[in-house]
């Protein structure tokens, strides 16, 4: 009876190493991209940005150009009837229609030089603007240029990990469907809280964690293996000679 006992807890414990195993393996694979899916999603979100800004500047372009057609027009329009203003005042006959003609001639000569300032403005205006959206338009193209790399590296590592990974985590999720779930969950909240590290050998007589010397009565437990035990320093779930626990 004991000895079934044992066999089941020993069984319990090569589950979790082997899980341990198993993510310690999946955590290398992660590692092996570096920060390759931090640089290529901080990249699309720099160019999603900058698009935007350049959806901006071009709204305002697009305004300015108007604005100074239209500004332009009404210089055209109003040198004109300028003309024509002048033209008429040397034929009027009576007051009354020459300083009608008079005031008219004044609106239209304020018009010009109020729109031909106006213009300039708006040119200088738009001068700016098309720095700043050329300056945004070469740095989306040198972003664009360096998420393309990044993305191909990126790949090139996901291709060359991906069937492992795949078969990894297929294996995981098969094991921990085979695993207690309160030891599951005793697994989880020590992976969690040390460095992704909760289940360690203890052979040579310490933690493989901490490296704490174990005492004789917590290596006598292990010997035993009829229970789960862990390192009083660390908390890690210690195993004992299991050759077999990848």
């Amino acid at each position: 009876m004991q000895e079934k006992m044992q066999e089941k807890m020993q069984e319990k414990i090569k589950k979790l190493a082997t899980l341990q195993s198993t993510d310690s393996k999946l955590n290398a694979i992660e590692k092996s991209k570096g920060n390759l899916p931090y640089l290529v999603n901080e990249l699309e979100n720099e160019i999603n940005i900058i698009n935007s800004e350049i959806a901006e500047f071009e709204s305002v372009k697009e305004t300015l150009e108007n604005e100074i057609k239209e500004s332009k027009a009404l210089v055209e329009s109003s040198r004109i009837l300028l003309e024509k203003y002048k033209h008429q005042r040397n034929m009027v006959t009576n007051n009354k229609e020459y300083e009608a003609l008079i005031k008219e001639i004044d609106f239209r000569e304020i018009t010009v030089i109020e729109e031909e300032e106006k213009s300039k403005d708006l040119s200088e205006k738009l001068i700016v603007n098309n720095e700043e959206l050329d300056s945004r338009r070469k740095a989306v193209a040198e972003k664009n240029s360096m998420l393309e790399e990044k993305r191909s590296q990126l790949d090139q590592k996901l291709e060359e990990t991906q069937e492992e990974e795949k078969q990894l985590k297929e294996k995981r999720i098969i094991l921990v469907a085979k695993i207690d779930k309160h030891l599951y969950n005793l697994y989880r909240r020590i992976y969690d809280s040390k460095e992704q590290v909760a289940v360690v050998p203890a052979n040579e007589g310490h933690c493989g964690g901490c490296f704490t010397i174990l005492p004789s009565q917590k290596l006598s437990e292990l010997k035993r293996a009829d229970s789960i035990v862990q390192c009083d320093a660390c908390s890690r779930i210690l195993f004992y000679e299991i050759k077999d626990a990848e």
